[in-house]
């Protein structure tokens, strides 16, 4: 399946970024650069998903709790720097379910390394 969260990124005091999905428990990642951050991100939130897609499906033994809210509009998520950040700003990101299980096959059969 595919999807699009909205993502809290913050910009570390101590350099890199830390990045959260409000609406994805479970589903946080960083970065040292914008860039990382942002692969780490759709790598972080596509692993939850499926995580909970399987859960779902009763794949997984015991089954999560929690699970997955609709996105919250981008338009109401607040982004606000907290102790540790200086700048946070909210970012939407894309998750493919079906092809991060694709890249974790081949992942572990030796084909690849890179999941997402």
């Amino acid at each position: 399946m595919k999807y699009v969260y909205p993502a809290i990124f913050y910009a570390a005091k101590e350099g890199g970024y830390v990045v959260e999905f409000p609406d994805v428990q479970g589903a946080v990642t960083q970065g040292d650069t914008l860039y990382e951050a942002m692969e780490m991100a759709e790598d972080a939130l596509a692993g939850m998903l499926v995580c909970y897609e399987d859960s779902k499906a009763g794949k997984l033994q015991p089954p999560m709790t929690n699970r997955v809210a609709e996105p919250t509009p981008l338009e109401k998520v607040v982004a606000e720097p907290d102790e540790y950040s200086t700048l946070a700003f909210v970012v939407p990101v894309k998750a493919d379910t079906d092809t991060y299980r694709e890249a974790l096959k081949k992942a572990a059969a030796g084909k690849g390394t890179k999941v997402a």
